[in-house]
C-alpha cells in the first residue's frame, strides 16, 4: 500500500498543479467555455428519458463509492505481522513470529528496575519493525531516565538479541502507577517479600516436648 499510497499521491498532485495553472492562469478564457459546455450539459440531460441518466449514475456511483471504501479499509485497517524475516540470520532464510518478538520484549523490558507493566505493540514496514511500547512504571521514577533505558533495551533485543532490523526508534509511552494500583495488577506491591508465617499456638493441655531431655525416664524426671 505504501507504493500505490505515493503513486496515487504523486498523480493527484500533478493533475492539482495543472489545473491551477490551466484555470487560474486562462480564466478569462477557460470560465466561458465551461459555462457553455455545462449549459449544454444541462439541456442533454432534460430533454433525456429519466432512465437513461438516472439508472447508470445510480450504477456508478454504487461502484465508485464500493472501489473508495475498499481503499479507505486497507489504508485504515493496521497491518498484521505474523512472521518476519530475519536479516541477519546466515545459512538459510529465517522467520520469527510477531507474538514471540513481543513475548520476548515484555521479559526483557519487564525486568527492568521500577518497571511494573509492559504493553509493546510491533508493525511491520517496508524498512524494518516498528515498536510501541507502553509501560507503567513506580510513582515517583525519574521519567526520562527510564524511558531512555527502556528504548536502549528495545534496540538491543530487537537488533542485537533478536538480529531485526528497526524502521525507526523505538516509540515508548510512560504512565506512572502508585505502589497500590500496581498490587493489584501483575506484581506485588513489594517484591521479594515473604508471607507471613502462621503462628505457632500452644495448648495448655499438651505438655511442651521440648522441656525434656531426649531419652530420659519418669524415674529421672522425679525428685
Amino acid at each position: 500500500m505504501n507504493t500505490f499510497n505515493r503513486v496515487v499521491v504523486v498523480v493527484v498532485l500533478a493533475l492539482a498543479a495543472i489545473f491551477c495553472c490551466v484555470v487560474l492562469a486562462g480564466a478569462r478564457w477557460v470560465f466561458p467555455v465551461l459555462a457553455n459546455q455545462m449549459d449544454a450539459l444541462a439541456q442533454s440531460i432534460e430533454s433525456a428519458p429519466w432512465y437513461q441518466i438516472v439508472l447508470p449514475g445510480v450504477i456508478l456511483a454504487f461502484v465508485i463509492d464500493f472501489v473508495l471504501l475498499f481503499f479507505i479499509i486497507l489504508e485504515v485497517r493496521p497491518p498484521k505481522a505474523r512472521f518476519i524475516r530475519v536479516e541477519n540470520a546466515a545459512g538459510g532464510e529465517v522467520e520469527l513470529n510477531a507474538s514471540s518478538i513481543v513475548d520476548r520484549l515484555k521479559q526483557e523490558v519487564d525486568v527492568l528496575p521500577g518497571v511494573i507493566n509492559v504493553s509493546p505493540k510491533l508493525t511491520t514496514t517496508r524498512n524494518g519493525v516498528a515498536i510501541h511500547l507502553k509501560a507503567d512504571v513506580a510513582e515517583g521514577s525519574d521519567l526520562p531516565t527510564q524511558g531512555e533505558r527502556i528504548a536502549d533495551k528495545v534496540r538491543e533485543v530487537i537488533e542485537e538479541t533478536i538480529g531485526l532490523k528497526m524502521a525507526r526508534e523505538p516509540k515508548v509511552s510512560l504512565r506512572t502507577v502508585s505502589y497500590s494500583e500496581a498490587a493489584q495488577g501483575k506484581r506485588p506491591a513489594e517484591a521479594g517479600k515473604r508471607p507471613p508465617t502462621k503462628p505457632k499456638v500452644s495448648s495448655p493441655l499438651l505438655p511442651d516436648v521440648t522441656s525434656y531431655p531426649l531419652g530420659s525416664s519418669d524415674e529421672d524426671s522425679s525428685v
